[in-house]
């Protein structure tokens, strides 16, 4: 097995290891610590069907049912995002545009542990997943925001019936399913405090006056999306994508909506963030 690293922000590929079939402890433990140390590995080239891709992601954790309609006949924990249609309808989860970095589903009392994205189907041009390193976005930030910040919580939010895309469109905490979340949380593996709030979902950080709360944010959304702290991943059909929500943020460029996308998605449950 090779780690080859994908740049100075965060990421690495691995190569060696063949997602489809069985793989030993050695092998794994090596694949775990890999991830701690970068957040987001990608294997490539890999031959996944649903129940091999569920085997493989189910070594990391329990996985999480999914929560809308967009899950496979066979499998809940199953989830496929694209714009490919039956019958003129899209048949997949958040098909088109653009998608501002958010970290799936910390608007629940226990957000995921980790993602795993297989690609099926890749436009030519577009769609590329960002991914952002919220270990270094807190090193990043002035120390009177670390300590104005510390001990304080945000909250989350999300409306899984209007497929929200940017925070323009952001419903209230009443209006959709919210929970509040340390603003900074500390990974229970490495011990190393993130940044946990993100553009897309974070409503507005709470017994902070509204005003105090933009501006911490703002700050912190610009801080988490610096050039430096991010990897772009440009897909390729066969990858595996695999990340840590509990310290990474992610996004999606834009693409032709003309062109086939088609993914595949499983969510590993996590701990509530502390």
């Amino acid at each position: 097995m090779e780690v080859i690293p994908l740049g100075s922000a965060l990421g690495a590929e691995i190569r060696g290891v063949d997602a489809g079939r069985p793989i030993d402890d050695a092998s794994f433990a090596a694949v775990l610590d890999a991830w701690h140390r970068y957040l987001v590995l990608v294997l490539r080239a890999q031959r996944l069907d649903e129940d091999a891709q569920v085997r493989f992601a189910e070594r990391f954790g329990e996985l999480s049912p999914v929560h809308t309609s967009h899950h496979s006949e066979t499998n809940r924990a199953v989830m496929y995002i694209g714009n490919l249609k039956k019958d003129g309808k899209m048949t997949g989860a958040l098909p088109l545009g653009e998608m501002q970095f958010h970290s799936d589903q910390c608007y629940q009392e226990r957000p995921a542990m980790g993602s795993m994205l297989y690609s099926i189907e890749i436009p030519a041009e577009g769609g590329n997943t960002l991914f952002a390193n919220g270990y270094k976005a807190w090193e990043a930030l002035p120390e009177d925001v670390k300590q104005r910040v510390q001990g304080l919580k945000a909250i989350q939010v999300y409306d899984y019936g209007g497929g929200v895309l940017d925070r323009e469109a952001m419903v209230s905490p009443e209006a959709g399913v919210a929970y509040a979340h340390p603003v900074a949380r500390t990974h229970p593996a490495t011990g190393r405090k993130s940044l946990y709030v993100n553009r897309l979902m974070t409503h507005h950080i709470e017994g902070v006056a509204p005003e105090e709360s933009e501006r911490l944010l703002a700050l912190m959304f610009e801080t988490l999306e610096r050039p430096e702290f991010v990897y772009e991943h440009r897909w390729k059909v066969g990858d595996v994508l695999l990340w840590d929500n509990r310290c990474t943020l992610h996004a999606r460029r834009d693409f032709d909506p003309n062109a086939r996308r088609w993914l595949r998605r499983v969510t590993i449950k996590g701990d509530k963030p502390r």
